[in-house]
């Protein structure tokens, strides 16, 4: 019961901190995408710490991975949250290394 509520909550946060990145990457123009990879870095990292091992992390960066992509894909009335921009290319491509260098360091 517990790891089953560790996976969802991770899943969660990772799903958050996905759509805070999405929300600050194009933000406050180049401050934005900054601390849109530093909330990536440390929300995965802590998700570790929060729930309690480093598999909670692969499941909070592949969370954030599902709303980057899905934020970077167009919807229902082509609209789009990711532009090809620079800063959106930087932030997808940063921001999957951040991520998975997040989840696969130890503590």
């Amino acid at each position: 019961m517990a790891r089953s509520v560790g996976i969802i909550g991770a899943a969660f946060f990772g799903a958050v901190i996905g759509f805070i990145g999405v929300m600050l990457h194009n933000a406050f123009q180049p401050f934005g995408i900054v601390i849109a990879l530093l909330t990536t870095g440390v929300g995965i990292s802590f998700a570790g710490q929060l729930f309690g091992g480093r598999s909670f992390k692969v499941i909070a960066a592949l969370a954030w991975l599902a709303v980057a992509l899905r934020a970077g894909s167009y919807g229902l009335s082509h609209e789009i949250l990711i532009i090809s921009n620079s800063y959106g290319n930087i932030f997808l491509l940063t921001g999957l290394l951040v991520g998975a260098f997040a989840a696969i360091r130890k503590n």
